[in-house]
């Protein structure tokens, strides 16, 4: 940015509502040099910290420029450095107050352009974006979408499923919100992230179905036909090494692939107590079952039959 840029965000720094006039003259500033330091950068965000919200013109702006800035204009190009994730993750990490909306939407949109991204900076996306759904005190659709665009992108080692710190993350901020009016496209989210790290915690080889336990097969189409999600894993439920990294005892994953087996070919009945009380103990404290842990439960007991009983066997 050159001095004109600096001399412009200087006089409209005490504003609290961009006006048309100063929203186009930034925006000829931006497209006519784009933003060159990380000092004028952390400018943008501080006049962020005031204008998010007040003008959606603002908000593609704040976005572009620091978008462009750390992926165009720095080096390596279209790579995010340990650097810059620090930096960025410093910008926006503010202690004990809500993630502002326009800066949860930067950092997906920095992970959906660049060929590299620090893992930590894709669990911090997770993160702030659970953490507005979570101080909202409800989630609404256009958080939930920010979820799972967050979980698109693999947060940290593995083999491209969801990972146990972000279920973790998932059922905290459920936790919080479980008996909020929720949008319904949460326990949706919910049910298939969670399903996800589930299925593959219980796979004796997670790796080889790299394609049916993605994330992005999970979580990036929310639409498939109900019932036929799982076709190609869920016949071998009773077979080789299921379950056992999860029981960590031969003689209880064997167990468990017959209560599997059994559970599924219908000759096997396992109550909704029941049901609700394994996952209790899997994956959080004791207390009432939400909607959307409900919703885990449903989605488990038609994609995958047999797969919670073997669970329930090999916890």
């Amino acid at each position: 940015m050159d001095e004109g840029f600096e001399g412009l965000l200087a006089q409209i720094s005490g504003v609290m509502k961009l006006s048309e006039e100063d929203a186009h003259r930034i925006s000829t500033e931006l497209y006519r040099g784009g933003v060159k330091s990380l000092t004028n950068g952390a400018a943008l965000f501080e006049m962020n910290s005031r204008l998010a919200g007040t003008d959606t013109t603002w908000d593609r702006l704040f976005v572009s420029a620091v978008r462009d800035f750390v992926l165009i204009h720095s080096d390596p190009r279209n790579w995010v450095t340990e650097d810059e994730a620090d930096w960025l993750i410093e910008q926006i990490d503010r202690k004990g107050a809500r993630p502002i909306a326009s800066e949860v939407d930067l950092l997906l949109q920095i992970m959906r352009y660049a060929e590299g991204v620090p893992a930590r900076l894709g669990y911090f996306t997770l993160q702030v974006a659970c953490a507005r759904i979570s101080d909202l005190g409800k989630a609404t659709a256009e958080d939930v979408e920010r979820v799972r665009r967050a979980l698109i992108v693999p947060a940290g080692e593995g083999g491209g499923w969801i990972t146990g710190a972000e279920a973790e993350l998932l059922v905290r901020t459920n936790d919080s919100i479980g008996f909020a009016v929720n949008d319904p496209s949460w326990n949706d989210l919910f049910a298939r992230a969670i399903s996800n790290h589930l299925m593959a915690r219980a796979h004796p080889e997670p790796a080889s179905e790299t394609s049916i336990l993605s994330r992005e097969h999970w979580v990036g189409d929310m639409r498939p036909e109900p019932g036929t999600f799982l076709e190609d894993v869920r016949a071998g439920f009773s077979e080789g090494g299921w379950f056992a990294p999860i029981s960590q005892n031969e003689d209880r994953a064997e167990a468990a692939r017959r209560a599997a087996h059994a559970a599924a070919r219908r000759e096997s009945v396992i109550s909704t107590e029941d049901e609700s009380s394994w996952f209790l103990k899997c994956v959080s404290e004791e207390k009432s079952v939400s909607l959307a842990e409900r919703a885990l439960l449903d989605f488990l007991r038609l994609e995958a039959p047999g797969f919670t009983q073997g669970l329930a066997a090999a916890s």
